[in-house]
This record gives structure tokens, sequence and C-alpha cells, in this order.
């Protein structure tokens, strides 16, 4: 979910610490980029998705589905570095997969659990989050929902960089109340904690 800032030459490379830690993260865990079946991106700024593909535009997780909204690339100019820089890439190897609002990616129908990609737009058209289910827990992957841990308590703060701050203000109201309600741990990207657990009474004590 989500692939970082990058290697050196990235998009990022302009204000990012790059290269980023991902490729060794996943080796340190056992995992090989071959391994890897599907990439979700949940929206595309270039510190989202830049391991997707090398500078060089070929796909990092080579048997992977690069899953995003249509809604995300279809709002893209032709010459917006996203496109050129990862969407064209993924489209020419085969990879992107657009995906149209709610969509089960795993688990459909299966009692023990499910990943789930939620439309969550107003930071960008496209904006999506995701739902991990199982073993009776929840945990929702947020992507640029929240940026800022104010916004846990003051849902109505916005970000300078949100495209559409009214939608992006009901994306993470909606976000919020289904987590308190449903009890699920965020899995956030720009926290200071990596995992929070909303319900707490600042969201971050417990």
């Amino acid at each position: 979910m989500d692939t970082g800032i990058g290697p050196v030459g990235s998009p990022a490379s302009g204000w990012a610490p790059v290269p980023g830690e991902l490729p060794a993260v996943l080796e340190r865990a056992g995992i090989a980029p071959a391994d890897v079946e599907a990439v979700v991106l949940t929206h595309l700024h270039e510190d989202h998705y830049g391991w997707s593909v090398t500078p060089e535009g070929v796909p990092v997780f080579p048997n992977a589905r690069y899953l995003v909204q249509h809604a995300e690339v279809a709002a893209l100019g032709p010459t917006r570095t996203a496109r050129t820089y990862v969407v064209e890439p993924l489209l020419r190897a085969g990879r992107l997969y657009e995906v149209d609002g709610r969509t089960v990616l795993a688990g459909h129908g299966r009692p023990g659990g499910a990943v789930t990609l939620l439309p969550t737009p107003g930071h960008t058209p496209g904006h999506q989050s995701v739902l991990v289910e199982g073993g009776g827990e929840r945990l929702l992957v947020t992507g640029d929902v929240l940026v800022h841990a104010v916004q846990l308590a003051s849902p109505a703060v916005r970000y300078a960089y949100e495209a559409d701050p009214a939608t992006a203000r009901r994306s993470r109201e909606q976000l919020l109340d289904d987590a308190r309600r449903t009890g699920a741990v965020l899995a956030t990207a720009h926290l200071n904690r990596p995992f929070v657990r909303p319900w707490a009474v600042d969201g971050l004590t417990r």
C-alpha cells in the first residue's frame, strides 16, 4: 500500500531524503519484488508512488497489479509528472489496474477477512483508503486523509495541498466516524505514530 519516496532520480528527489527504504525493508522481511502480487496506490502524489517504477520506467514489482482509482488517473493532465513517470510506464507494462469506487481486493465472501479499497476523495480526486479485516480486527490505511494529528480532534482543519478541501473534510469525518464506530485502528503515513487508535481521548494515548 503505497511505495514511498523512491530512489535517487524519482520525482520526490527535489525535496525528500531519497533513496527511500522500502526495498531494504522488504528484503529484511524476506519479500522479493517478484513476490508482490498487488500494489495499492492511495493516490498519485510523488511521495506515495516513488518505488512503483524505476527512473527508467521499469515496474519495481514486475508481477504485481498496481491498483488506483479511475478518478485519480482521469484527473491527470497529459504532462503531469504522475502520468509520465508512473501511469504511462505501468500501462505500457500492462501492470496498471484502474478500479471504480469501493472494491473488494481480496477475501470476498470469506469469513476470515477481506481487503477493501474505499474511495476517500478530496486530497486528490481519486484518493482511496484501504480497509483490512481479519481475526475480528479492522485496520484502516488512511493515505493522506489525515496529514496531521490535530485532524483527529478537529477534522475540519484543512491541509494546504488538498485538491478539494470540502470533499477532503467529508472524507476525513466519515473515515474517523467509521473507525470509531467499528473500533478500527488507523495506519497513517504522516502522523508521528504509524498506528493510531482514534477512539482514544487524544487519538494518540492508547
